[in-house]
């Protein structure tokens, strides 16, 4: 007994002698609000996750005095005020997306101001936006030389940047948001190193959108459909199912989208309808078709060729770090990003009704036979454009998470 409290007393003198690293403060009511208005962030859960996320990763007390750039400055041995005369860490980013969207409006009025904030200006970013630098390609094109550090991409870019996350944007494989953002957030692992095998540093993964097939005549059945002039310009994955559907498409570039539907080189569109809000094309079509074909995933990442040269500027590791800002508060942020979004093409869908544009359903047997040849389409991808377990991975984590549309 003598032995077994002196065994006791001396595990007792050990853990005393163990730091505590203890648990995150709660974020104060000051803090809370702070966040709220400052990043205009709206769901009080994302709010408190933020501000707690922040004060256990950087050991920040009061977030409404000290920035996490003030951490990074005693980590590293210097001053802000040093950091600020190096000159700001900016993040050029080009993008598709149309100004005034949710994908342009989240990024300026939450993510940068928090990265200025808490940098306090020695990081920022700069969005080009509405295609100005060009499609995907272009922007992604512009990284390779320097020109920009990031894209803010559709699918079409995430697909050229990493061709392997084509699985996520095949036809009929997501019947709603929810079994999309538990495959996304499920395999947030597998996917960053997808983008980290091609050089690029995962920081926002959101949406796209569902594609919707969208046409000028009453296109009510498949073999309708199959006479009209339908447009490929979503890459591989579209063109390839609508082959198995018995369907030749007209390439068009994703710029030329709106002007071919107006001369009527093409009078048949799959796409996403807060996309063909922005651009103003759903002024050339009168129908659009349910269910949606496609889900499109939206990515916001950077390439580590240009980090790595930016980081020659600074302290060595301090680009990282400061980058990882960017990631960390992307991850906590998205849920609230993705659900703008999906929130704006359900209100699209409903402006689109209201201004006349008539909504089709296909029959069942036609449906049918679509979900059957998207299937081909899977398996027939699944030889050279990304493997087949990763299929099989996504298929096992999006069935975790099926609810009716």
């Amino acid at each position: 007994m003598i032995k077994f409290l002196a065994k006791v007393c001396l595990l007792a003198m050990v853990i005393s002698f163990i730091p505590s690293t203890g648990l995150p403060a709660e974020p104060s009511p000051d803090e809370i609000k702070m966040f709220a208005s400052q990043f205009k962030v709206r769901d009080p859960n994302i709010v408190k996750n933020i501000a707690k996320s922040l004060k256990k990763k950087y050991g920040i007390t009061d977030l409404t005095k000290e920035r996490i750039i003030d951490v990074l400055a005693k980590k590293y041995n210097t001053s802000v005020e040093k950091l600020q005369k190096l000159g700001p860490i900016m993040f050029n980013i080009g993008t598709l997306a149309p100004a005034n969207t949710p994908w342009i409006k989240d990024a300026i009025d939450t993510v940068i101001p928090f990265l200025t904030w808490e940098s306090r200006g020695t990081m920022t970013s700069r969005i080009y936006p509405g295609g100005t630098m060009g499609e995907d390609a272009d922007i992604l094109r512009k990284m390779r030389l320097g020109e920009l550090q990031g894209c803010g991409c559709t699918a079409q870019g995430v697909m050229n940047a990493a061709p392997e996350l084509s699985v996520l944007t095949l036809p009929f494989l997501f019947d709603n948001y929810n079994q999309v953002d538990c495959v996304l957030d499920g395999m947030r692992k597998d996917i960053e190193s997808v983008f980290e095998k091609h050089g690029y540093i995962l920081v926002g993964l959101i949406h796209t959108g569902f594609f919707y097939m969208f046409a000028k005549n009453d296109v009510t059945s498949l073999e309708l459909m199959k006479k009209q002039k339908v447009m490929t310009w979503f890459g591989n994955v579209e063109s390839t199912f609508l082959n198995e559907l018995g369907i030749k498409p007209i390439p068009i570039a994703v710029t030329d989208v709106v002007s071919s539907l107006q001369t009527g080189i093409t009078n048949f569109t799959i796409s996403p309808p807060v996309w063909l809000i922005g651009v103003q094309g759903f002024v050339y079509v009168k129908y659009f078709i349910e269910p949606p074909v496609f889900y499109s995933p939206a990515a916001i990442f950077l390439d580590k060729k240009q980090i790595d040269t930016i980081s020659k500027k600074y302290p060595p590791g301090l680009a990282d770090d400061i980058t990882a800002i960017f990631v960390d508060f992307m991850k906590t942020y998205e849920p609230e990003w993705r659900s703008d979004i999906a929130s704006f093409e359900k209100q699209s869908l409903e402006a689109f009704k209201k201004s006349g544009i008539k909504e089709i359903r296909f029959s069942d047997t036609d449906l049918n036979t679509m979900k059957a040849d998207a299937k081909k389409t899977w398996e027939k991808l699944s030889v050279n454009v990304y493997p087949k377990e990763l299929l099989d991975k996504v298929i096992r984590q999006r069935d975790k998470c099926s609810s009716p549309r």
